[in-house]
Parts: C-alpha cells; structure tokens; sequence
C-alpha cells in the first residue's frame, strides 16, 4: 500500500490550488463520495482546499456514488468533472467499484481537454485488505494518468458502517411479494385491460 506522504500531498494540493489564484477564476473541485464515511473524510481535503485557496476561489460540487444512477445527477457530476481541476474521490474500496461509478468515469474522462489537474483518491476499506483495494488503487491510477492528473493517494481503515436501515414508510408500507404472486398480478392486469378494451 502507498501512499503519498502527507507533505507531498499538502504541497500538490497547494499547487493546485495556487495555480487558479493568479488567473482569476476560480478553483473547480468534484468530490465523488461512496457514504457518510467517506463523506467526512473528503470533507477533511476539503477543508485543506479552503484554507489554501479560501472560500471565495473554490467551487465545488458534491455527488453522492449511489446517486449516479439518475440521469439528471449523472449529467451534472459528469459536466463538472469534465472542468475540475481537482477531482476528489472517496469511496469504500472493500466490496470493489460500484457501476454507477464507472459510468461516470467514462462519462467524463474521454471529453477532458485541461491538461493539469490533480485526482485526490481517498480509497478506504470497512473489511481486511484483499484484492479489490488493489484494483480500486490501480484503476484511480490509470484514471489519472489518462486524464493528465497528477495522482495522490490516501488510505485508512473506514469505521464499521452501521448495520441498521433508516426506517423508510413508503418502503415499510409495501407489501412483499413473491414472484409467482407478481405475475398472477400482472396476468389479471392483463385479463382486466382486456375485458375493458
């Protein structure tokens, strides 16, 4: 596991982040996270990012993995990759990358135009090392590389995320069905359109 040392990583990210100051404009930051964990932890490099640039010099957009799926979600995380100069991405390596994710990746990556910029991987794991976090680090590395990033590294172990499920009435309020009760449903939907048809 390497990591970047922490100087290293303060000083690339104080490049970065120097560099847009002269140029009057402000520093585009994406920050793609996997939960809550992660969420935090890119809060951290966040934080980092407002005391060397201030506030007023950083735009930043925030895009939860999982809500990736949705169409109009995907287009904006998308949109704002394509002109960050600093893309930071935190996720649960444990259990590998999520789609959603690599849809994003090859969303956004082939339409890059910039040719600096720094992708900040955050790669956590809530299980024991095995090899998922190795591909995740791998695949973040060659991301980088491809997009004219420079690459930095953190790892650490995540807390044990919490077992129970918010409650959610509409989903509580559902009654489960099986299968074969699914299609008898959907067989006298059928017979009812047909007899009012």
């Amino acid at each position: 596991m390497k990591q970047t040392p922490v100087l290293e990583r303060d000083a690339a990210l104080e490049q970065v982040t120097r560099a847009s100051a002269p140029n009057d404009y402000a520093l585009n930051l994406t920050v793609v996270y996997h939960d809550a964990r992660t969420q935090a932890w890119a809060r951290e490099v966040y934080d980092r990012v407002v005391k060397l640039a201030g506030r007023e010099w950083l735009r930043a957009t925030w895009w939860k993995i999982s809500d990736l799926v949705e169409p109009g979600v995907l287009a904006g995380a998308v949109s704002t990759a394509i002109r960050a100069e600093l893309i930071v991405v935190a996720i649960d390596a444990a259990e590998g990358l999520p789609l959603p994710f690599h849809v994003w990746i090859q969303n956004w990556l082939p339409h890059r135009q910039q040719s600096a910029g720094c992708l900040f991987a955050l790669v956590g794991r809530s299980g024991p090392a095995n090899a998922h976090s190795s591909r995740v680090r791998e695949y973040l590395r060659e991301v980088a590389r491809m997009g004219r990033f420079e690459f930095l590294l953190d790892e650490r172990r995540l807390p044990a995320q919490p077992t129970a499920e918010p409650h959610h009435p509409a989903r509580t309020s559902r009654p489960h069905l099986h299968p074969i009760e699914v299609g008898a449903l959907v067989g006298i939907g059928r017979s009812v359109i047909h007899r009012t048809a």
